[in-house]
């Protein structure tokens, strides 16, 4: 088989990992994005016919207002992560085009089930759309991460711009959220409409980028790089079946053993090479999900009361800011990559992170239990952009650099592997959260 040189990458397989990156994230960013519309679906009803209008916005929030968020958290953990090690475990078994087709249909078929849930009034069945709202949740963790499992693998086949790509699109995905909620805030609109356009977004999103993965597996790049990956994986059948009819006829019948232990002999041979930018890549998740968003949503502006302090300040300062700066962090990649895959600084660099967690809360925020230090917004600023700057340009360098620590064949297990770490890193901060909300003060 003639061996391909990937040239440099075409604009249209940049713009398809793009739309992979935000099919990962985009559905999960919405359904945060959309709290008004889950607290409009579980407010207390009866309060409609007292009130004469759609509830009192400051009544006390029934039970099911209360466990919705925790509760829609646990479950995405739970789910994302049993499945992002199922994804790097089957990674060999189950087809590319199977994994991808099948997780980004699953979350399509989801969000219009949600969607359609915005047209049906479920104040009658309040605890049974509670139940189909988290076995959605549930369904969509599982897509993510076998989505995010099988994009990760397959732009570890091309070059490193993809990976960053992919990446970026994630990071994108966040920013088109917080877009839409700044948006809806300013156009004051209700509840129902608002999750509605959210979903619809989500929905529209998920076609197009089943759209672009099918033209992207039509391209002869695409071809060319996996006629590339095809070949060297004969080789190394042909030398495994030399070997395991060697071992058959010196050992009675053991070649069928080894053939039957080799995925998980790559599998651990590939998890030792890369181990180090896994811990990494876990670690940054771990120091970012550990105060956000947990903890600097009660950061709160110095400035005199006002729309934008009551209102603005949190959507704007706090989501958006982070999430344009993780855009920039990754995106830089693209240009800088320092420190190199070699030796410790970058591991060392991954783990200083950790000292944005104190500098974070030092910042100005109501009923705190230890002092405010940095008492003006614009250290909050500078902190939040540093801190996502450094979270995206960590992330996006471990992915790049795990493609140079395996062989090609072995590409798209890392990829796998490295997707299953970060799961780690989600719910180690997810953990570690709750215990600095509580040391920040009584809400």
């Amino acid at each position: 088989m003639e061996t391909f040189t990937p040239s440099r990458v075409p604009v249209a397989v940049t713009l398809v990992f793009y739309m992979l990156g935000n099919a990962i994230l985009l559905p999960w960013n919405f359904f945060i994005t959309a709290e008004t519309y889950w607290q409009y679906k579980l407010r207390n009803t009866t309060l409609d016919d007292v009130s004469g209008d759609e509830g009192d916005a400051t009544a006390p929030l029934t039970p099911l207002q209360r466990s919705f968020t925790p509760t829609l958290v646990i479950v995405s953990n739970v789910f994302s992560t049993l499945f992002f090690f199922v994804t790097s475990a089957v990674v060999k078994r189950v087809s590319e085009g199977v994994r991808i087709y099948g997780s980004l249909g699953a979350s399509l078929v989801a969000m219009l089930i949600i969607t359609l849930l915005t047209f049906i009034n479920t104040d009658e069945w309040q605890q049974g759309f509670y139940v189909i709202t988290m076995v959605v949740v549930a369904v969509l963790s599982m897509c993510m991460a076998v989505t995010q499992g099988s994009g990760s693998g397959l732009a570890g086949l091309f070059p490193p711009s993809c990976m960053a790509t992919l990446m970026s699109g994630q990071a994108l995905a966040g920013v088109i959220s917080s877009l839409a909620r700044i948006f809806s805030l300013l156009a004051g609109e209700e509840p129902i409409t608002s999750g509605l356009v959210f979903f619809a977004i989500s929905d529209v999103f998920l076609v197009a980028t089943l759209v672009s993965y099918w033209y992207l597996r039509r391209m002869n790049y695409y071809k060319g790089i996996k006629n590339n990956i095809a070949s060297i994986k004969e080789g190394e059948r042909k030398k495994n079946d030399d070997d395991d009819d060697r071992d058959g006829r010196e050992g009675g019948g053991g070649g069928k053993k080894n053939k039957e232990e080799s995925d998980w002999r790559t599998y651990f041979r590939v998890f030792v090479k890369i181990w180090p930018m896994g811990v990494t890549v876990a670690l940054a998740l771990l120091i970012t999900l550990a105060v956000f968003p947990a903890v600097v949503v009660y950061i709160t502006s110095t400035l005199p009361e006002s729309r934008w302090t009551e209102v603005f300040f949190q959507p704007t300062v706090t989501f958006l800011l982070f999430n344009v700066g993780d855009v920039l962090g990754r995106e830089l990649t693209r240009w800088l990559r320092w420190p190199g895959p070699k030796g410790w600084p970058l591991h060392v660099a991954g783990a200083c992170r950790v000292v944005f967690i104190p500098l974070l809360m030092l910042c100005h925020g109501d009923n705190k239990t230890f002092p405010t230090v940095f008492d003006h917004d614009v250290y909050y600023i500078i902190f939040n952009l540093l801190f996502s700057m450094t979270n995206g340009y960590i992330i996006t360098l471990t992915f790049i650099y795990y493609q140079t620590l395996v062989e090609e064949d072995e590409l798209e297990m890392g990829g796998a592997i490295m997707v299953a770490l970060v799961g780690v890193g989600l719910v180690a901060g997810s953990l570690i959260s709750p215990g600095l909300v509580a040391w920040w003060g009584p809400q």
